[in-house]
C-alpha cells in the first residue's frame, strides 16, 4: 500500500512538473503571437501608406499617349 502511494505521489509530481513546463511554453507562445500581431499591423499600415504614395505619385507622373514622345529608335 505504501509503495502504491509513493508511485501515485511521484506520478502527481511528474504531472505537476509537466503542467508547469506547458504553462511556460504557452506563455512564451502568447508573447510571440502578440509580437507577430503587432508587426503584422505595422506592416499592413506601411503597405497602405506606400499604396497611397504610389497612387498619388503615379497619377502625377504618367503621361497620356498623346503627350508621350516616341522612343528614340523610331
Amino acid at each position: 500500500m505504501n509503495n502504491e502511494l509513493n508511485e501515485v505521489k511521484e506520478t502527481l509530481i511528474d504531472l505537476q512538473i509537466r503542467l508547469t513546463h506547458q504553462e511556460d511554453h504557452i506563455h512564451s507562445l502568447d508573447k510571440i503571437i502578440y509580437q507577430q500581431d503587432q508587426l503584422i499591423t505595422a506592416l499592413s499600415d506601411k503597405v497602405k501608406q506606400l499604396e497611397n504614395k504610389l497612387k498619388s505619385a503615379g497619377e502625377a507622373n504618367i503621361l497620356s499617349a498623346e503627350e508621350e514622345s516616341p522612343p528614340p529608335h523610331y
